[in-house]
């Protein structure tokens, strides 16, 4: 059960991380007409907004804030320090957004990662990174529903991230030549060679 003073300060967390996407979405980095649109936007949204709570504060402040708080709250959850769980976790978070498609466009998908936990402190550039150092595979082309020859990750992919990786296997001693399980100068090694290709 979490304390008073790790709420408190897992709520901070999460209200500057909430901020932060809040002024990612409305000035879209590289858009700058995307970004004028959305400030234009809000500023013709949020004076009727702070209307309605300044008109009913006792409804509608509560409410607002205990939507954000709760927003906050779960955007403000400690990273794992293991960087295995990590990643495992990064993992199940995009397989989550894929659902029963069989995979999900960058174009999509950045956004999202980006207003979650996983993307609280990165921009696209950053993200992409964090994603190759995954292990995930981005293909240059593929088709998701009606949409293709965009950017993507497959979901096949993503399921064989998170299978265990295959054991290797232990040769056999006994079969090499010469003594001692040591092979022959000249031909035990070609011979060897030659076993391992047709394997």
């Amino acid at each position: 059960m979490a304390t008073l003073r790790e709420t408190a300060s897992r709520v901070e967390r999460g209200s500057g991380i909430l901020a932060r996407h809040v002024g990612r979405a409305l000035t879209p980095e590289g858009r700058p007409v995307l970004a004028i649109i959305r400030i234009g936007a809000a500023c013709i949204l949020v004076p009727p907004l702070y209307l309605a709570i300044e008109r009913s504060p006792l409804i509608l402040a509560p409410l607002a804030l205990g939507i954000w708080c709760r927003r906050a709250w779960h955007a403000g959850i400690p990273a794992p320090t293991d960087p295995e769980q990590t990643r495992r976790q990064l993992i199940k978070a995009v397989l989550e957004m894929v659902g029963d498609r069989p995979g999900i466009h960058l174009s999509e998908l950045y956004p999202r990662l980006l207003a979650s936990p996983y993307g609280a402190r990165l921009d696209e550039t950053r993200l992409r990174a964090t994603l190759t150092d995954a292990g995930f595979t981005i293909h240059r082309s593929m088709r998701v529903g009606d949409v293709e020859g965009r950017s993507g990750i497959k979901r096949a992919d993503l399921e064989a991230l998170l299978r265990p990786a295959p054991l290797s296997a232990v040769p056999d001693p006994s079969s090499t030549n010469g003594d001692a399980g040591q092979t022959t100068p000249e031909s035990g090694g070609e011979r060897g060679g030659e076993q391992a290709e047709t394997a």
